[in-house]
């Protein structure tokens, strides 16, 4: 009987071996986002507060607060396939009042992404009135610290970070070692695996994944059919955004909104 005992605990011993080193690590693939914009949390956070709120700003929302939606729900979709990644809003009809509301949100929603992880650098379409703005650059620098916290999101088991993103903006990532891409959702990324969950406190922001599709599609850095439009600097695009769609905003408004354009 003991005989038996050894035998058996050698073969699952060499089972759990054989399926360690044939573990699958997606490379390519297609992760579906759900992003939660609580707008009133958000509305009550940075304008209701405000003591010099003036008349027509406080009319403003108060009317955002009477007939908007409580929270905004819009899906994404971040394409990976080896080092490189594309993130963007997926194309779908949502609410009318979304659109009258959209200018809230700290994001640009109709924005897209590419990061090459290997040259440490990323392209952002961002729309420019009719026209379209292609900002270059390198990738943002990201604390992060790891924490004890597991969570299961789309099936897979992610480790929590807490990082600080533009200096000053706390953020909580979970992670996935299984899919071993250090991206993830917007210009988040420099965790080792890719990240499935984000939260932002301060924005009254949750993306959390909630499918993700395995695939052996290439990942293009072409953002637009619009040949006019070509990549520029950081500093280029944000002289255009600053004198132009935002010029109504003052200097610390504009910063602000800067910070989440360059999540």
């Amino acid at each position: 009987m003991k005989k038996y005992i050894v035998v058996l605990f050698l073969l699952v011993g060499f089972m759990m071996h054989a399926s360690a080193q044939y573990a699958f690590f997606p490379s390519s693939g297609t992760v579906t986002f759900e992003r939660k914009f609580h707008l009133h949390n958000f509305l009550k956070r940075n304008f209701l507060n405000k003591p010099d709120l003036d008349g027509w700003d406080k009319i403003s929302v108060e009317q955002a607060m009477k007939s908007g939606p409580v929270e905004m729900i819009t899906h994404h979709s971040l394409k990976f396939f080896d080092d490189e990644t594309v993130f963007e809003t997926v194309q779908e009809d949502y609410p009318p009042n979304y659109r009258n509301y959209s200018w809230y949100s700290p994001f640009i929603s109709d924005s897209k992404t590419y990061i090459n992880v290997k040259n440490n650098s990323f392209l952002k379409l961002l729309p420019f009135g009719d026209e379209e703005l292609l900002m270059k650059d390198s990738l943002p620098n990201v604390k992060w610290k790891y924490t004890d916290e597991y969570r299961n999101i789309a099936g897979y088991d992610c480790r929590r970070a807490n990082g600080i993103i533009q200096d000053s903006i706390y953020v909580v990532a979970f992670f996935a070692g299984q899919i071993p891409i250090p991206t993830g959702p917007e210009l988040i990324h420099g965790l080792p695996g890719m990240i499935l969950g984000v939260s932002i406190p301060s924005m009254n922001i949750n993306i959390f994944a909630t499918k993700v599709e395995l695939t052996n599609t290439p990942v293009s850095n072409v953002l637009t059919k619009k040949k006019k439009v070509v990549a520029e600097p950081k500093t280029a695009v944000i002289a255009k955004l600053k004198s132009s769609v935002y010029d109504w905003m003052d200097e610390k408004e504009f910063n602000k909104k800067l910070k989440a354009i360059l999540f």
